[in-house]
């Protein structure tokens, strides 16, 4: 106890709280840049992990794969007939496929959805199985490209053929034909889980393949693993594939790393892995450019991937198949579910990661700098407690119509956008960067004819960079790219408060205050991204808008439902600033209480 006196009479005589909230701005900053800091450390040595085998049953590449030279005419043979069916109507290449799937003895069936097209799938029933599990070999008609994805479904269709002759299986196999890699195959995978009357059993891994060209030869192979909504497949089945593809002499292209950059495992090289890896997974899923097929198994506990061959000279693409089989034959090992290795995790190269618990704190300093600086907001404008709590309607009343206008666009604007297509979105997209140029130009403007009160705008503020930090909070775990992205970007908004706190505010001050929203504003940050990917904005908005309808992927609520609440608040705040004369600060009650005692102590000594 007299510890705890003593420690609270030096705050009191050495001012600590005052001088703590003087310098929270620059604290709240310094904890940003540690985020970013964090991020940049990851990839030095030392700091990562090397991957490996989890699960001992697993064994990859400890076997022999027959599926070889003997297996290549097979190949050649489909190909050359797939060759032939590109300009057949679809529902006719869907009818030969189907023969060639019954002649090899497999139970096949058609799935139709709702965007009218229809999938063709078979079922190769395990000898030593009973039914219950199953591993799912995808190979969609076109690639996530758009292209021709024949030599694919010549591979498929000879793996198919090879896998039947073998009685090592105890899993059942499945091997899905579908349009395309997007919507028609995620329609199939929550079709298969509730009313497909053809089913193998709970699916434990899928492999979707791409291999467009026709050639018998490739370079080197790509890997795609990113889910929706922030998930990831088991670490421990990417090591496997990988693996088997290094005893191939196979090298691997991790998040689209070139082939003249394929045997280098430098700083930079890692660190560009590690940024690409963030933003992929933020955007998986979202336009067909990003969907690569693995993220339509995300949801049902399925480990999926995605590997597309690239090149036209160097392996054979019998040794692209061989990784195929050589997974499966590993997968079919288990006695279990995939549970031991990583789910949370971020590949560096092929041989490298970073864990949940390594990369985790940059998100975690981002939620606090912006809670930092919603203190900033409230205790640096000079408004007494009391105020806030007089004024506590008019804030929350003006929050909560902010959250209205929200949930009313999360509704309207998806209905839009499926109902006029592109040029809806373009639209849409036009309106909304306009909208938020306009509202981010309101305090140099002027233009804005109502007003609110001192302590309603620095709650508002507050109130708003709070609401930021606890969405990050909530995302950082479930969806860590997102809830890092997001964070990044409206960071700019935690100086808009530092700035209004000065005092009467200049010409200078009203335009860096509309530099920080315009360049936070969700929809200019949309356009931006659309701009640097080479898809477009209004591509991207639409995958945004439509993503939760078409695969059940949410990133379109957390913008609209908080992000674009946070940036609101902090906008509407901005417009209508209250002119504050430059005077000396109050103190506190702490302070003035120490006084006080101070001076008590000094007549009673007297």
């Amino acid at each position: 106890m007299a510890l705890a006196e003593t420690v609270i009479r030096l705050i009191h005589k050495h001012q600590v709280i005052p001088k703590a909230v003087r310098y929270l701005p620059v604290i709240s900053f310094l904890v940003a840049m540690a985020s970013v800091v964090w991020l940049a450390v990851l990839p030095l040595e030392g700091q990562y992990r090397r991957t490996y085998i989890s699960e001992n049953a697993l064994m990859p590449g400890q076997v022999t794969s027959y599926f070889r030279e003997s297996e290549w005419n097979y190949v050649r043979g489909f190909r050359s007939e797939l060759v032939n069916m590109e300009s057949m109507d679809y529902g006719e290449r869907q009818s030969i496929v189907q023969g060639w799937l019954d002649d090899i003895g497999l139970t096949t069936d058609i799935h139709h959805n709702s965007v009218n097209s229809t999938t063709l799938y078979g079922v190769m029933h395990a000898p030593r199985g009973d039914d219950t599990e199953a591993v799912v070999l995808t190979v969609p008609w076109y690639t996530s490209d758009g292209h021709y994805n024949v030599g694919a479904l010549a591979l498929g269709m000879a793996l198919m053929r090879y896998f039947s002759r073998m009685s090592i299986w105890s899993r059942n196999i499945v091997v899905v034909f579908p349009e395309s890699s997007r919507v028609p195959l995620r329609q199939w995978v929550d079709a298969y889980h509730t009313s497909l009357p053809l089913n193998a059993g709970a699916i434990d891994a899928a492999i979707v393949m791409e291999y467009a060209s026709a050639n018998d030869h490739f370079d080197y192979y790509q890997m795609f693993y990113e889910g929706l909504n922030g998930q990831l497949p088991n670490l421990d089945l990417l090591n496997t594939a990988n693996t088997v593809g290094y005893h191939e002499n196979i090298h691997v292209s991790i998040q689209d790393t070139p082939n003249l950059e394929l045997t280098k495992n430098t700083y930079y090289s890692r660190l560009r892995t590690l940024i690409r890896g963030i933003v992929h997974l933020a955007v998986a899923g979202l336009t067909p450019q990003t969907s690569k097929g693995c993220e339509a198994f995300s949801g049902w506990s399925i480990q999926a991937f995605t590997i597309r061959a690239v090149g036209d000279e160097g392996h054979d693409i019998t040794q692209f198949g061989r990784i195929v089989d050589q997974t499966f034959r590993s997968v079919n090992n288990l006695l279990e579910k995939f549970h031991q290795s990583f789910f949370f995790y971020f590949l560096l190269s092929r041989r490298n990661f970073v864990s949940i618990g390594t990369y985790l704190p940059a998100a975690v300093f981002l939620a606090v700098a912006y809670a930092l600086a919603s203190l900033v907001a409230l205790l640096g404008s000079q408004v007494s407690v009391e105020a806030y709590f007089s004024h506590i309607t008019t804030t929350l009343t003006g929050f909560t119509s902010i959250m209205v206008f929200s949930w009313t666009m999360s509704v309207v604007l998806p209905w839009i956008a499926q109902s006029g297509g592109i040029v809806a979105a373009q639209l849409l997209l036009v309106v909304g960067i306009i909208s938020g140029v306009v509202l981010s130009l309101a305090p140099v403007t002027r233009m804005v004819p109502i007003s609110i009160s001192r302590p309603t705008q620095s709650s508002i503020i507050g109130l708003s960079l709070f609401y930021i930090s606890m969405l990050i909070t909530a995302l950082l775990i479930v969806h860590f790219a997102l809830a890092l992205l997001v964070g990044l970007v409206a960071l700019p908004l935690i100086f808009v408060a530092p700035i209004i706190n000065q005092g009467p505010l200049t010409s200078k001050d009203r335009i860096r205050i509309a530099c920080c929203l315009a360049v936070s504003n969700p929809f200019v940050a949309i356009g931006a991204t659309g701009w640097f990917t080479g898809e477009g904005g209004a591509v991207l908005l639409r995958g945004l808008l439509t993503a939760w309808s078409e695969v059940q992927c949410w990133t379109w609520y957390v913008v609209v439902l908080g992000w674009l609440p946070g940036w609101l608040g902090m906008a509407l705040a901005a417009a209508v600033p209250t002119p504050i004369k430059k005077t000396r600060p109050q103190a506190t009650k702490e302070v003035k209480e120490a006084k006080e005692a101070k001076e008590a102590k000094k007549v009673k000594a007297a």
